[in-house]
C-alpha cells in the first residue's frame, strides 16, 4: 500500500505543478483563489459525496459507514487532545497563533487531499467509508473548531454547509430503494469526478502566493510535527488496537474490508492541515497568511510524510497483527 499512496501522491504533485505553473504565468490573484476554493468546496465536493452514495442500499454498509464516523470521531478527539497539548504558550502575544496551530493540528485536509487520495487507493469504494471521516469533520469544524475562534457554536453553519447537505440527500438516496435516473446519477458523476484535479489545481495556485517568515519558524515546525507525524502514529496504534480486537470474528475478506476502513481513516488523519483554517482565520481576522502558510508546507511535506506513516501501520499489521 506504501507504493499505492506514494505513486497517487506523485500524479496529485504533478497536477499541482501544472496549477503552480499557471498562477505564476497568468498571474492568479487571491479573489480568483477563493472563486476556486469556493467551487471545490460548495459546488464540487458535494457532487462528489453523492456520487459517493448513490450505491444499492446494504445494511451492511450502512454499519460500516456507522462505524467510520464513531471511529472518526474518536479520533478527532485524540488530535484535539494532542492540540491542547502542544499547542500552548506562556506568552499572551503568541495567543493567536498557538490557536490556529490547535486548529492546524486538529483538522486535516480530508477533502482537497483525502478524498482524491483515497480514491486513487481504494477507487469509490473507500471514497463511501470516506464519507463518515468526513460527516465527523464538519461537525468538530463548525462546533469545536469554529468555537475556538468565535467564541460560540454555530449550528446554522454546520446545517447549511453544503457538504452536510450532500451527505444527508446521500444517505436517503442511499436509503431508499430506487435509483437516481440515468442522466442525473451521469451529471453526479461528471462532476464529483471534477475533485481530485481541481483539488490539486487549487493547492498549485496557494503555493503560488507562498512566502515564508521566519518569525513562524517555532510554530511551524511543531505543528508539521504534530499534524504530519504523531497524529499518524498515534492513530496507526489505535486502529492496531481495534483490528485486533476484531479479526478473531472475521472471514479473511471481511478482514481484508476491515483493514482498508481502518487505513482509510489513518490516511484522513495523516493528511495535511485543513483549508478551512485559512478560511476561518479571515472571517476572524486572524494571521490569514499564517495559516496559508501551514496548508502550502504541511500539503508540500505530506509527500513524504503519509507514504511514512501508511508504511509504518503497514509494519505494525505485517508483525503485530
Amino acid at each position: 500500500m506504501f507504493f499505492v499512496v506514494f505513486k497517487q501522491l506523485l500524479i496529485m504533485a504533478l497536477i499541482v505543478l501544472g496549477g503552480f505553473t499557471f498562477a505564476k504565468v497568468f498571474k492568479v490573484d487571491d479573489k480568483e483563489q477563493k472563486f476556486l476554493s469556493k467551487l471545490l468546496i460548495y459546488f464540487i465536493n458535494p457532487f462528489l459525496i453523492l456520487n459517493a452514495l448513490n450505491i444499492d442500499f446494504e445494511f451492511s454498509k450502512f454499519v460500516q459507514l456507522a462505524l467510520v464516523f464513531l471511529l472518526s470521531l474518536v479520533v478527532h478527539f485524540i488530535m484535539i487532545g494532542l492540540a491542547l497539548l502542544f499547542a500552548r504558550s506562556k506568552n499572551p502575544d503568541e495567543k493567536d497563533y498557538c490557536t490556529l496551530d490547535a486548529l492546524a493540528m486538529m483538522f486535516s485536509n480530508c477533502g482537497f487531499i483525502g478524498i482524491p487520495l483515497i480514491r486513487g487507493v481504494f477507487g469509490d469504494e473507500g471514497v463511501f467509508y470516506l464519507m463518515g471521516f468526513l460527516v465527523a469533520f464538519n461537525v468538530i469544524m463548525w462546533t469545536y473548531g469554529y468555537s475556538k475562534l468565535s467564541g460560540r457554536v454555530d449550528f446554522k453553519k454546520i446545517a447549511t454547509n453544503p457538504n452536510m447537505i450532500a451527505v444527508i440527500l446521500g444517505l436517503i438516496v442511499f436509503f431508499v430503494p430506487y435509483p437516481l435516473p440515468e442522466v442525473a446519477s451521469k451529471a453526479i458523476s461528471m462532476i464529483g469526478e471534477l475533485n481530485s484535479a481541481t483539488a490539486m489545481i487549487l493547492i498549485g495556485v496557494l503555493f503560488s502566493g507562498f512566502t515564508f517568515e521566519t518569525k513562524y519558524i517555532k510554530h511551524i515546525i511543531k505543528v508539521c510535527f504534530v499534524r504530519l507525524i504523531f497524529v499518524g502514529l498515534v492513530v496507526s496504534f489505535l486502529i492496531l488496537v481495534i483490528y485486533k480486537f476484531l479479526a478473531p470474528g472475521l472471514s479473511p475478506a471481511d478482514s481484508e474490508l476491515v483493514k482498508m476502513i481502518l487505513f482509510v481513516v489513518l490516511i484522513c488523519s495523516a493528511c495535511p492541515c485543513a483549508t478551512s483554517v485559512p478560511s476561518l482565520a479571515c472571517l476572524f481576522n486572524k494571521d490569514g497568511e499564517y495559516s496559508s502558510m501551514l496548508v502550502c508546507l504541511t500539503s508540500l511535506l505530506c509527500m513524504i510524510s503519509v507514504p511514512a506513516v501508511v508504511a509504518f501501520a503497514e509494519m505494525l499489521f505485517k508483525y503485530l497483527a
